[in-house]
């Protein structure tokens, strides 16, 4: 019988509250937030743009998506940069997003089998717009950040 040695390489960012896991290969960087320009009639979730790198990224609060508070945006804030691919697997209008973390990331290689799907986490729980599925990884409960809702949500704002 053959062994399924295949891993996954994917980054835990922690929140506030909780830990979510994006695919390695859609993060572009984690920086220290330095200012930003808030957008007038903006949902709370988005917290406004932040340059990075000669760009406008919109900066996203999971917590705000959630229907939680959120503090202000800090000279202690962190945030990843991700990749804001499409599902076409075009470029959306804003190729990039920041999301707010609280915690220092980390990479980690988890194989399918230690991947399952949290079935009491989700009758627990109210959907979160930012949430793809909620999982145990060894044990832990872990929530799969769903970058396509995210950059739908980005997209929708131009709309």
């Amino acid at each position: 019988m053959a062994v399924n040695t295949q891993s996954i390489k994917c980054v835990i960012l922690t929140l506030r509250k909780e830990n979510v896991i994006v695919p390695n290969a859609l993060v572009a960087e984690v920086i220290s937030v330095k200012e930003v320009v808030e957008t007038e009639d903006a949902p709370r979730w988005l917290l406004g743009n932040m340059s990075w790198r000669g760009e406008e990224v919109p900066l996203l609060s999971f917590e705000a998506a959630g229907g939680q508070d959120f503090p202000k945006v800090n000279l202690n804030t962190q945030a990843v940069v991700l990749y804001a691919v499409a599902k076409d697997g075009g470029v959306s209008k804003n190729p990039y997003m920041g999301l707010v973390m609280s915690g220092v990331p980390h990479v980690s290689f988890f194989s399918r089998d230690q991947i399952k799907s949290d079935i009491e986490s989700l009758e627990n729980t109210e959907e979160h717009p930012m949430v793809l599925q909620k999982v145990r990884i060894n044990g832990a409960s872990v929530s799969i950040l769903d970058v396509d809702a995210m950059v739908a949500m980005v997209s929708g704002l131009a709309a």
